[in-house]
């Protein structure tokens, strides 16, 4: 998986918030082939999760008047939880889980170039189950099995082209289960002008 999230490159470097918006998705885009088709989380060499939904966030740390992008429903920011804890929060490295109240991310995120990019595991499903579109159910599923004490679990990716890959395109949607303030992403012009919003489609769906 680390090879997936590695091809992420951010877009700070873009100039304007519809620049930076565009490649995003293109990027969320190639991810998304690779991460619903291309292969499967395998717990302690016995339980395989196929990912069906994933949620993409994104951030920029940093002022928003020099264009920065934001993204209020992001948890792991210097903006939400660095500012409760009144602190500026380390950056995750690539391929870390972050749990949260929401579920399980999978971060990518890039210290150098200040930004945060995560993926929610949304929906999912166990070999031979039926899917499931609660993204708390993965705690069940993936970390809590009745493991004794003192035994660590194994948690890996493993790479396998899965049945409908060659002809899946995706395609994104508003993101679900938000807070209607946060279904909008406000900005600012780069010059201290006005609030804009612009509608989020970071969700690639299956």
């Amino acid at each position: 998986m680390k090879k997936i999230l590695a091809q992420f490159t951010g877009a700070t470097e873009e100039k304007s918030l519809e620049q930076k918006e565009r490649k995003l998705y293109i990027q969320f885009c190639n991810m998304a082939k690779e991460l619903l088709y291309g292969g499967y989380f395998l717990i302690d060499e016995k339980k395989k999760i196929f990912l069906d939904d994933i949620e993409f966030y994104y951030h920029e740390e940093g002022d928003e008047h020099e264009g920065k992008l934001k993204d209020l429903a992001m948890y792991h920011t210097n903006d939400h939880e660095g500012r409760e804890r009144n602190t500026k929060l380390p950056y995750f490295k690539i391929g870390r889980l972050n749990l949260h109240q929401s579920g399980v991310d999978v971060t990518f995120e890039n210290e150098e170039k200040s930004y945060r990019a995560s993926f929610l595991i949304r929906g999912f499903h166990v070999d031979g189950m039926e899917y499931d579109s609660h993204s708390l159910h993965i705690y069940d599923e993936m970390l809590y099995m009745g493991i004794p004490i003192g035994h660590p679990i194994e948690i890996e990716w493993i790479t396998e082209d899965l049945p409908g890959k060659d002809s899946y395109i995706p395609k994104g949607f508003p993101r679900v289960n938000i807070a209607a303030e946060y279904k909008f992403m406000p900005y600012k012009n780069g010059k201290g002008g006005n609030i804009k919003k612009k509608k989020l489609t970071y969700i690639l769906i299956h």
